[in-house]
């Protein structure tokens, strides 16, 4: 069963729902962030405890790399593995800098192949700054990891603003982590550049 009854009745949420913060701990120590356009994501997260889940929607408020960078607060200097079906010039401007000042040790990138016809500028920038292979790709997923922390961002987002409303969960459980970095650590293996 995916999901356990149980869990959800035990579950504690803000009286006021404007209220910071937005995310609502459950007797199961998993998180869930009840969905607020007024109050930013980035905002409302004020700490990561491993096992724990934070499920958010973003209206267009952040995209998944400042998502990362926002996370990265919390785990300082960690290495990261991100796929993307597109990427702006900003995002990639914002990895190269934290790439270049020792905040991201190392960094792989999986995109789509179409992002070299569909945005040839941005992929230029992109082959020139990362590691990087292209694949068949849709699915928008980042890990980050070091010593203390193994995250695995599992989104509707990409690496580009969007006005729309986007999806995602936040885990910090070890097993998600090894679950998704050896799917992708196989698929950046076979991939082309």
């Amino acid at each position: 069963m995916l999901i356990n009854i149980k869990e959800i009745s035990t579950c504690t949420k803000p009286q006021d729902p404007k209220q910071e913060p937005v995310v609502s701990s459950c007797k199961s120590g998993k998180k869930s962030f009840q969905g607020n356009p007024d109050i930013i994501l980035t905002r409302s997260i004020k700490e990561l405890v491993k096992g724990e889940n934070i499920h958010f929607y973003s209206w267009a408020n952040f995209n998944l790399v400042r998502l990362i960078l926002h996370l990265m607060k919390f785990t300082g200097p960690a290495h990261l593995m991100m796929t993307s079906y597109s990427f702006s010039q900003d995002s990639i401007e914002k990895l190269n800098r934290q790439l270049k000042a020792g905040d991201i040790l190392s960094l792989k990138v999986l995109i789509d192949h179409r992002v070299k016809v569909m945005s040839p500028k941005p992929f230029q920038m992109l082959s020139g700054c990362f590691d990087y292979r292209c694949t068949s790709l849709h699915a928008k997923v980042a890990l980050i990891w070091n010593e203390t922390y193994k995250i695995s961002i599992v989104t509707s987002q990409n690496a580009t603003d969007n006005p729309k409303l986007e999806r995602g969960i936040i885990h910090t459980d070890s097993e998600i982590f090894d679950f998704d970095y050896k799917i992708l650590s196989d698929e950046f293996d076979k991939a082309t550049t």
